[in-house]
């Protein structure tokens, strides 16, 4: 079921997956995505959660069928975004976060603690010292120069992904990556990838209930801030299948990770 939240004057793309047999008072698992993607990141891993859950998966600011009505794309109205969604489905929710979306989670559970029943990062976009992942300043020399979309093809480049099971791009998803990935190297990239979360605050919520780790992962960048994130978090660190979109990539597998968490 698709609706739409809103959040002073900007209006947020939301789909809720729910099997016929899962309550409409269970409380909420909301989704949030990472860079250049939208909603439909979780699809997958959602319909296998909807047998339980209702599932919520938005669109943050920009991407997909959201908007940013105000120009203003800063983790703070982020949040505020979050914070709209878990309001309107029924709070305390849990939420599920992936790379820069963990960033958004985080700022929640700085701002507003209440809301969060339980959270899962996944990866979360944060270094070994513990803040954003920083950004390059040949790519903000592209970004000011126009050059959007050339930014954007070395971004994912120097990303990478190693799982040899992850299935194919289609055109049209590369298409529509594409909107989402300029909307967040020419909007949020210079900001929030210097991030740094309030550890303390989001340690002393006692929402964080695990951090994910891809196996693919381990021996990267990436291993190093999530492991650090963990630490922090003072939460336990999962290893699971799959590379840094594990998520997306290997659903099946995921979501036995994820209601093993939350059915702890």
């Amino acid at each position: 079921m698709d609706f739409t939240v809103e959040n002073a004057g900007t209006t947020i793309a939301c789909r809720e997956y729910a099997g016929p047999d899962v309550s409409p008072d269970t409380p909420a698992l909301v989704c949030v995505h990472g860079a250049c993607v939208d909603g439909t990141f979780f699809d997958g891993i959602a319909c296998e959660l909807s047998r339980n859950y209702r599932v919520i998966a938005y669109d943050r600011r920009g991407c997909g069928g959201s908007e940013a009505a105000d120009g203003s794309y800063d983790l703070a109205a982020q949040a505020a975004d979050l914070q709209a969604v878990i309001e309107h489905v029924g709070a305390p929710t849990n939420v599920l976060a992936h790379s820069a979306g963990t960033l958004v989670a985080l700022e929640l559970l700085r701002t507003e603690p209440h809301l969060v029943a339980r959270a899962i990062l996944h990866e979360p976009a944060v270094s070994a010292e513990g803040v954003g992942m920083g950004a390059a300043p040949i790519l903000l020399d592209m970004i000011a120069a126009g050059k959007v979309s050339r930014a954007l093809r070395l971004f994912l480049g120097a990303l990478g992904d190693l799982d040899p099971e992850a299935p194919e791009t289609t055109e049209a998803e590369a298409k529509h990556a594409l909107r989402n990935g300029r909307c967040f190297m020419a909007n949020e990239y210079g900001t929030n990838m210097t991030y740094a979360p309030d550890w303390e605050r989001a340690r002393e919520s006692k929402a964080v209930s695990a951090v994910f780790l891809g196996e693919l992962s381990v021996g990267t960048p990436r291993e190093a801030g999530t492991r650090a994130a963990a630490e922090y978090l003072d939460c336990p660190l999962v290893t699971i299948p799959g590379a840094h979109n594990g998520l997306r990539d290997r659903p099946v597998t995921a979501a036995n990770a994820v209601r093993d968490v939350l059915e702890r």
